[in-house]
């Protein structure tokens, strides 16, 4: 019996390996491919690994000339800004202006009390009448011997200074009345109806916004351009027109710290469209130079070792490190890594890799 168990055993195991092998070859190796749409028989191609390639727009590297100019953020500022203080001191009896109001030069803002110096100025009239008559008397017996040189002289000099007192009387009262220095727009105000001011006391702030000042720091290297006399296009956030303004004084100091020199221009801002303290995007023309490769500014990628750009090579996708130079408003200078007449890529930068096939969809 166990004779007979044992030659079953034996049996068993290559029948068991024969139905296992079967069984395999039923499951996997006689299994067809799927085939996926548009494909005549073959798997689906990945993108960039030799199937189908990734559509990109491009743009094809030209030469320009840098008297395009270059784009910098500046400032603008007032023409002309000045705090408003009074020179005397007095109580204040009226305030002749509205906050945010427009003044011309020699307006009064802001008069004090002068009701004292006005008794003095009368009082010294009075004084001056009678010693112009009594001056005029003295010179008559002058002529005439009666009196000496020397009293007459004396009466002369009274005289005098009785004019130089009245004089600086009238100017006392001239300084309590606030005057606009020029044309402008007042801001705050900083006192009330009543209040008593001291000498330096700030009333308000008069801003000339007719006149405005653009200024722009540029590079150290363009130190040697003519810069006075030239003209800056610049524009500010929230109006899509382009403003003019003309330079016309180049700070003689360059700044150690950020290597560049400070520029002024003068805008005539007629509407008071502009005010001071707006941003401004300014394009600066520095005169013609040698012309150099140019691609837009969204082409450029930036990361830890610089900046590069994306090429086709044979179309595949090649990364290239790039020096950069100026940047216009869309543009952005390469002073090495791209040459004219290079495919530069400009869209679909985040999913290219090296070496993938690309398809340039549109120039």
């Amino acid at each position: 019996m166990k004779k007979t168990q044992k030659y079953l055993l034996y049996l068993s195991i290559p029948l068991f390996f024969a139905l296992a092998m079967f069984a395999y070859n039923k499951l996997f190796r006689n299994k067809t491919p799927e085939i996926t749409e548009g494909s005549a028989g073959r798997p689906a191609a990945q993108p960039g690994r030799g199937g189908r390639s990734l559509p990109v727009s491009v743009y094809i590297a030209e030469m320009m000339s840098k008297n395009e100019g270059f784009l910098r953020i500046g400032n603008l500022v007032a023409n002309e800004r000045v705090d408003i203080v009074s020179e005397q001191s007095g109580r204040v009896t009226s305030i002749n202006f509205q906050e945010g109001q427009f003044v011309k030069k020699g307006d009064i803002l802001v008069k004090l009390n002068d009701d004292e110096l006005r008794v003095q100025l009368t009082r010294a009239e009075y004084q001056h009448t009678l010693l112009q008559e009594r001056l005029e008397r003295q010179r008559i017996l002058l002529e005439k011997d009666a009196v000496s040189r020397e009293d007459y002289d004396q009466v002369l000099t009274e005289y005098n200074v009785l004019k130089q007192d009245i004089e600086h009387l009238k100017i006392r009262i001239e300084k309590m009345l606030v005057r606009a220095p020029f044309d402008g727009v007042v801001g705050f105000r900083d006192i009330s109806l009543g209040a008593f001011l001291q000498p330096n006391t700030k009333i308000t702030t008069l801003v000339d916004i007719a006149n405005l000042i653009v200024e722009v720091a540029i590079p150290e290297k363009y130190v040697a351009d003519r810069l006075n006399g030239s003209t800056i296009i610049f524009n500010v956030e929230g109006m899509i027109d382009d403003f003019k303004a003309l330079v016309y004084a180049t700070d003689p100091q360059i700044d150690i710290t950020t290597r560049t020199i400070l520029i002024r221009a003068r805008y005539r801002n007629d509407k008071y469209r502009l005010r001071p303290g707006m941003s401004a995007k300014v394009m600066l023309s520095t005169g013609d130079r040698e012309a150099n490769v140019y691609v837009p500014n969204q082409s450029v990628v930036p990361d830890v070792n610089g900046r590069s750009v994306w090429l086709v090579k044979n179309g595949k996708a090649l990364l290239i490190p790039v020096q950069t130079g100026n940047r216009t408003a869309d543009m952005l200078e390469i002073l090495s890594g791209v040459e004219k007449g290079d495919t530069v890529i400009t869209t679909g930068l985040m999913q290219l890799r090296e070496g993938m096939s690309v398809n340039p969809a549109n120039l």
